[in-house]
């Protein structure tokens, strides 16, 4: 079994010391498209770029979008962020579900320089829609797959609750030329997600999800004693990616094994290692509540 515990310390972040992750995407070797999950009435940007420097200071630099391109308008609890294949520049932005018949939505936007743009703006499925009042699904993850002349979009529920108590993958269809992201294929579809067991074993079984160059889908699984914690955050592989390109095969990997415990701290960010951190094997960035959040790079897992 490998295992790894991570005991994380404080952040340097030039800008944002209040800055916390709940989604990222590795953007070249250094840098990260980042995501906050503020609320439709909260202030401030929404997105931002995070560049790790070789010193160990990180910059963050917030991305304004001045117009979101839906009657809903700017965004509520953006959860996760996916680079789009193909495209030199663009990303999928996910919300979290629905909420009171609003949002549920995912934004696909250009970035430049200190500005983000919205070209299209699609719909996650809408299997619990949410009624008034009444939270819809949970989508915590999200991963983008070039199949064939399509996309193939992975979000992952967090799972962790009545409704959902394990977490699943729905699949999803984009086709960027027609501007089109279909889930009715897949809808009655979905793969089922177990986290591996801890000595509490209440998690949200997804809090967000990493495709490696192997294949493979990493998802970390969080447990919240509130917004003062304690929190603890498990990662491990979810989930394989196989066959030819048209036809991508998403299978669970069963009985899972812990590959790190991040004790303390509430991971909600997965990502690529940055090359300004020789060794390192994997990006993480937290999101503490009322500490405010961290991004650390991990070595790859004990044996």
């Amino acid at each position: 079994m490998l295992l790894a515990v991570v005991l994380l310390g404080s952040t340097k972040i030039a800008t944002a010391v209040e800055l916390g992750f709940s989604g990222m995407a590795q953007m070249d070797a250094n840098s990260y498209l980042v995501v906050q999950d503020k609320k439709v009435d909260e202030p401030g940007s929404r997105l931002g770029v995070l560049q790790v420097k070789p010193d160990g200071i990180l910059n963050y630099t917030p991305l304004t979008i001045s117009d979101w391109k839906d009657q809903d308008g700017q965004s509520s609890d953006l959860e996760s962020v996916c680079h789009l294949p193909g495209q030199t520049n663009e990303y999928l932005l996910a919300e979290s579900g629905y909420w009171d018949g609003k949002f549920g939505r995912i934004f696909q936007v250009a970035v430049s320089s200190d500005v983000a743009i919205v070209k299209q703006v699609y719909h996650v499925p809408k299997i619990v829609a949410g009624g008034k009042g009444i939270h819809g699904d949970n989508f915590e993850g999200m991963a983008c797959i070039a199949q064939g002349d399509s996309v193939l979009v992975v979000l992952g529920e967090r799972g962790g609750n009545k409704r959902y108590k394990r977490g699943y993958l729905r699949l999803g269809g984009l086709d960027t030329a027609a501007g089109q992201l279909s889930w009715q294929q897949y809808a009655d579809h979905p793969v089922e997600i177990t986290a591996p067991k801890t000595d509490t074993n209440k998690k949200r079984t997804i809090s967000d999800l990493y495709l490696d160059k192997q294949g493979v889908i990493w998802a970390v699984a969080t447990e919240d004693g509130g917004d003062q914690g304690p929190f603890r955050s498990v990662i491990y592989q979810a989930a394989t990616v196989s066959g030819p390109a048209e036809q991508l095969k998403v299978t669970a990997v069963r009985h899972s094994k812990a590959q790190w415990i991040v004790d303390g701290f509430k991971v909600e960010s997965l990502a690529g290692p940055a090359a300004n951190v020789p060794n390192s094997y994997m990006s993480i960035g937290t999101e503490d509540e009322n500490y405010g959040g961290s991004w650390r790079p991990l070595f790859a897992p004990s044996k």
